[in-house]
């Protein structure tokens, strides 16, 4: 063995050209290929970071078809906590929003409100302190908070003696008792975690659902008997509190499934995708050395006559590609450390759980694996040729063409898989493209162009009455409606693709009570006069909002298009009445039909929409949108929207974040990562099926160079010569195209799910691609066809 590699050594230096080659194939290849399956990894193959993760499982209601998944209510989880036996212990968690004062200037904080049994289920208690229990979990005791490790180093300096101390949250005291460890991840954006302490009012509740619901299993149980004693239990409350529970049902997924679903899909298809690159890569790879494989016939067969084996040749080349392997595996490993933090770079806000992606050492060991099989794949079909040799021949043959008919149709059919997985992959990224430029181009109902947002919670200690609240936002958008260059200033309590959404019941005068799980559901927002002209939706029938619908003034309301639509399809919406599910039944008279729009993004179905005042429903969390003349003055507008808020109170802290359209454009993140990641592929894939025509055209053409002097020399014109080179790569050409539309009528059929508005089979991406492919493909022909066509008749012959 330590012969054979110091002779693989000696050969490879000896081919410097072919080893680099090679070698950067394989780096290309296999680094790419590390990349993927690290992510693919790091984000759907190793379990939660929590103690014994394999057990805790996420509970959620539905209500089909309305509602697949959803939050669980309060009264809900009281239930399950409480009789779904396979949970050893279970816990609840919402969002609030705290602001952070006495400490220099107003901060808002993110906080995870989570039940007493919260820290006991994932095992995870605080690095610095204690965590809270249950009894610190009711009204009137939930005054303690645990700090996240990096709002602890940020705000607080990293100081242990923080632990003990009092800050102020909306105007209350809470004692910091708490700080998780830097590895304990919950999202960036979450601060600190307090007690949920729910009033017993909300406690028992069934009708709202906002509650996200973790159990541990049991030691022994199952998800299937979760799911089962889950089933029971629903259907028992439906029979018992039809108002709020006919029609609802739980289901238990897995911690892991529930965190990743939204990027599954997606992430098995690029590791698809950079499998076909890796073959192509091998594919290519293999053609080189089967035409080195060829030169070096002479040198087998003369081995093989002094008395080489078959095996001891073989293991000879198999030595050569092994090593070439490593190498480039190794050099791979290189790409990708930098590759990988390019990627993360580019799509981490796309990327679930992105902070724990990580090269490390199951991906080296993967690596390692992936770089000997492409060693043995690569090698082992040109080592196996290169042995079949009839000796008496193959010594009475010139070294440069003994063998070459045997191998030939190899290196052939290597360039057809070449270019059909070429194919596939530009006809994925190619429908990619187009769904992408779909979703991008539809409108979500709204102009965020040049729209500038800023968010609020108003603390209850303070403003304690809706008049309080009321007065606020009307201060805060006189003064946006003095910064120079703002249009239109408004607020609502819920903004499309900023803040969470509101579902709501509705009913409607005059007509009966529905059913028991038959219920109207509608998006719901309490806005300002100008919201639809701040935020650019259209007013179809009837009137705004205006100044005059105050508290005191006869409830109104305005309903979207689609409400219209689907609840008078044959009469006038205008003058008549109806009451949203928010507090006591009050009737509302619809003044006016705005257009639809998206909540949270445009390839989600339009859920109906009804709009009420916010003066005659004020709320203390609001988002403020200020439309400006052009986008660049919205997105330098944050000073001025804080000072805004400050004037009015100089104790209120803002959250500022992107602007209405950087909102938006997140919301496409995912879809533009995958089509990156998918588009880097397709083009390298091309590249190197070129790479592959190329040099099976210009090995031949070598070969054939005394063929084509003889046909120069009987009178063939050049046109001849090049006709006759580009038909070889024509037909190659066209079998690959054949192959790779088949395989990717086929692909397509996968990104189904992923496509928006956009047909898996689109005759003009299958086309467009085709063109592409062969366009490539032609230039890479045309090379070597150009060569063989000024091939001089004397040099030619002479040199035979």
């Amino acid at each position: 063995m330590l012969t054979d590699l110091r002779y693989a050594l000696r050969q490879l230096t000896k081919s410097p050209g072919f080893s680099l080659t090679v070698l950067l194939i394989l780096a290309l290849g296999i680094g790419a290929t590390t990349i993927v399956f690290t992510i693919v990894d790091s984000v759907l193959l190793r379990p939660v970071e929590y103690p014994e993760s394999d057990r805790l499982v996420v509970v959620r209601e539905r209500s089909m078809p309305r509602f697949p998944q959803f939050s669980v209510s309060p009264g809900n989880y009281a239930s399950f906590a409480s009789e779904i036996e396979a949970f050893e212990s279970t816990y609840a968690t919402t969002g609030r929003l705290f602001n952070l004062t006495g400490r220099g200037d107003p901060v808002r904080v993110s906080a995870l409100a989570a039940s007493g049994r919260y820290f006991e289920v994932l095992k995870t208690p605080p690095f610095i302190g204690r965590a809270f229990g249950p009894a610190e979990d009711a009204p009137g005791k939930g005054n303690v908070v645990v700090l996240m490790h990096a709002f602890w180093q940020r705000q607080f300096g990293g100081r242990r003696e923080v632990v003990g101390e009092a800050i102020t949250l909306s105007g209350q005291s809470y004692t910091v008792i708490g700080v998780m460890g830097p590895d304990f991840r919950r999202g960036s954006t979450l601060d600190l975690i307090v007690p949920m302490a729910l009033p017993t009012d909300q406690a028992g509740q069934r009708g709202g659902h906002y509650l996200s619901m973790v159990g541990r299993l049991k030691p022994g149980a199952t998800l299937e008997q979760a799911n089962a004693q889950l089933a029971a239990v629903t259907a028992r409350l439906a029979r018992e509190f039809p108002d709020s529970n006919a029609g609802w049902d739980a289901f238990a997924i897995t911690m892991l499934e529930n965190n990743t679903r939204s990027a599954r899909t997606a992430l098995y298809l690029l590791l698809g995708a950079v499998g076909a690159m890796l073959l192509i890569a091998c594919a290519n790879i293999a053609n080189l050395m089967l035409a080195r494989a060829t030169v070096r016939h002479r040198e087998i067969s003369i081995r093989a006559a002094l008395g080489a084996s078959r095996w001891r040749t073989v293991r000879l080349l198999l030595t050569e590609s092994l090593l070439l392997s490593l190498a480039g595996g190794a050099l791979g490993v290189l790409a990708a450390r930098w590759g990988l933090d390019l990627v993360l770079a580019f799509g981490s806000d796309a990327l679930p759980r992105a902070a724990e992606i990580a090269l490390d050492w199951r991906a080296i060991g993967a690596t390692t694996a992936l770089s000997v099989v492409t060693g043995i794949a690569f090698g082992l079909a040109p080592a196996l040729a290169g042995v079949r040799v009839n000796l008496i021949d193959a010594l009475k043959s010139g070294a440069r063409t003994a063998g070459d008919s045997g191998m030939r149709w190899a290196r052939s059919a290597l360039v057809v898989i070449e270019m059909a997985l070429a194919l596939i992959l530009l006809t994925c990224a190619g429908l990619l493209m187009r769904s992408f430029v779909t979703l991008v181009h539809t409108s979500p109902g709204f102009d965020p162009s040049g729209v500038a947002v800023a968010s609020v919670a108003l603390p209850e200690s303070q403003y304690d009455t809706p008049e309080k609240q009321a007065l606020f936002v009307e201060q805060v958008l006189a003064n946006y409606r003095a910064v120079p260059g703002a249009r239109f200033a408004a607020a609502s309590h819920s903004m499309p693709y900023v803040s969470n959404e509101w579902i709501l019941s509705l009913e409607f005068e005059g007509r009966p009570a529905p059913k028991p799980g038959e219920g109207v559901s509608v998006h719901y927002f309490a806005i300002t006069p100008d919201y639809f002209r701040a935020m650019g939706v259209p007013l179809l029938r009837g009137r705004s909002f205006t100044a005059a619908d105050r508290k005191d003034a006869p409830r109104v309301a305005i309903v979207s298009e689609s409400f219209v639509r689907q609840h008078f399809p044959s009469g006038e919406a205008l003058g008549q009445r109806v009451a949203v599910g928010i507090g006591p039944q009050v009737w509302h008279e619809i003044v006016g039909i705005v257009g639809d729009i998206k909540h949270a993004r445009v390839d989600v179905a339009t859920m109906p929409q009804v709009y009420e005042p916010l003066a005659q429903q004020p709320f203390d969390t609001v988002t403020f949108a200020v439309r400006f003349d052009t986008p660049a003055a919205a997105a330098a507008a944050g000073s001025a929207l804080k000072q805004g808020v400050l004037a009015v109170d100089p104790a209120q802290p803002v959250m500022l974040g992107r602007t209405l359209s950087g909102y938006v454009d997140e919301t496409s993140a995912r879809e533009r990562f995958i089509l990156g990641l998918f588009g880097v592929f397709a083009v390298l894939a091309v590249l190197l099926a070129a790479l592959g025509i190329y040099s099976v055209i210009a090995y031949g053409v070598a070969q054939r160079r005394t063929e084509f002097g003889v046909r120069v020399a009987l009178g063939a014109m050049p046109a001849d010569i090049l006709r006759l080179v580009l038909a070889t790569g024509g037909r190659l050409l066209a079998l690959g195209v054949l192959l790779g539309l088949a395989g990717s009528l086929a692909a397509s059929r996968l990104l189904e799910s992923m496509l928006f508005r956009t047909n898996a089979r689109d005759p003009l991406v299958l086309a467009a691609v085709a063109a592409l492919l062969g366009a490539v493909a032609l230039v890479a022909c045309l090379v070597p066809a150009r060569r063989a066509a000024r091939i001089d008749p004397m040099t030619a012959l002479r040199a035979e």
